[in-house]
């Protein structure tokens, strides 16, 4: 009877494992399940929020023909029992799996005030889409400092140039980049008129105001929360062990630590001690792993752990400018940087690379897609003694 592998969540992981997996062996069953039947390219959505024009990608465009795509919302993980029930527009099915994988990402955010904006998923990207026209956007106000408002900010400020823009980051503004990277992001922010608010306590965020604790306020019209990213709490009603961000907290091999034939990959794994970050830029080594994994598991080859090496982050700051900040393999910054129109173009290099590593994976023969590994992630004792176990 052929072994069944069940995905759940087809984005830069889900997708990669299952023509990984898929092409390597041919004599198991590989079922990827998503709640739309377009690629969601969460790398371009602050464009998109911008009123860019959007690609529209199929995800049976991406995957290979051998592999089974169901198009549902995943309702219940029974991991106890090695079942999935999914709701379809045929009706609720309910799927039995000898390994799962689990890559549904992180579509959501820490909720800052009822009546608040995300770009974080699709469904929120349209929300803001549809209730919001640019014109009618007197002064924006983005919460958080990281790689989305950033970009968001710039996009948007560059082609609605008459918004007030105000970027409010609670910790230091850009804290990820170096002292020369962070300079330059706020020169340019500087030249877009971008306003930044950093290292300022939030008292209170009500519908058009924030009131921070030193008593001064910030007024806008619209709301938008860039504060980072959060998993369906679908993982934890399950029953799985997860963090405050519901993420699974998993072995070096991926695996969740209290079931041997589930493995996470993408935002929803946490893997404790290391320096990973959620994002495509380890979304895509993770499901290249597990699908390399697994098919050692059918082969009962001896299994290596994860490793993941950083050299370096991007931003776009607009069209035309963008900012590559070289980093260590623990991803903190290097006094280096490349910057202004050829960083925007290594920036759109890279977001088209992503689509290339999975239509290459669907149609060549071999495995395409190699990541750098390094010595990026060093295990305590005590996962070493789990290694060894």
């Amino acid at each position: 009877m052929k072994k069944k592998v069940l995905i759940l969540g087809a984005g830069y992981a889900g997708i990669l494992c299952a023509n990984r997996l898929q092409k390597q062996n041919k004599d198991i069953e590989v079922i990827l399940i998503s709640n739309s039947e377009f690629f969601q390219e969460r790398i371009r959505f602050h464009e998109l929020a911008s009123r860019r024009k959007e690609k529209k990608v199929k995800v049976q465009d991406l995957i290979r023909n051998k592999i089974q795509f169901t198009i549902g919302k995943v309702t219940k993980i029974s991991p106890n029992s090695n079942e999935v029930e999914v709701k379809t527009n045929q009706g609720p099915i309910v799927y039995n799996y000898d390994y799962l994988v689990v890559s549904i990402g992180s579509q959501n955010t820490k909720t800052k005030m009822e009546d608040e904006n995300s770009i974080q998923s699709k469904e929120s990207l349209d929300v803001f889409l549809k209730s919001k026209c640019p014109e009618d956007i007197g002064h924006l106000c983005i919460l958080g400092g990281g790689l989305t408002g950033i970009e968001f900010a710039s996009e948007w400020k560059e082609k609605y140039p008459n918004t007030n823009v105000t970027i409010v980051d609670q910790n230091h503004f850009a804290k990820s980049f170096s002292k020369i990277g962070k300079e330059y992001i706020k020169n340019k922010f500087e030249s877009l008129g971008i306003r930044v608010i950093e290292a300022k306590l939030i008292k209170k965020i009500e519908k058009n105001k924030i009131r921070f604790q030193d008593q001064t306020e910030l007024h806008y019209d619209t709301f938008m929360n860039c504060t980072g990213f959060q998993v369906n709490d679908l993982l934890t009603k399950s029953g799985f062990n997860t963090n405050e961000s519901n993420q699974v907290f998993v072995d070096p091999f991926l695996r969740s630590k209290q079931y041997q034939n589930v493995y996470v990959a993408g935002d929803a794994a946490k893997l404790e001690p290391s320096h990973l970050r959620m994002g495509c830029v380890t979304a895509l080594p993770m499901g290249a792993y597990v699908a390399d994994t697994i098919s050692d598991v059918f082969r009962n080859r001896n299994l290596s752990p994860f490793r993941f090496h950083f050299f370096g982050r991007c931003v776009s700051l607009g069209r035309n400018d963008g900012l590559i900040q070289w980093t260590n393999f623990d991803d903190t910054p290097k006094e280096k940087i490349i910057k202004g129109k050829l960083g925007a173009l290594i920036k759109e290099c890279v977001n088209r690379f992503t689509l290339i590593v999975l239509r290459m994976e669907k149609y060549l023969p071999f495995r395409f897609y190699f990541w750098p590994k390094g010595n990026g992630i060093r295990y305590t004792i005590a996962f070493k003694k789990t290694m060894v176990q």
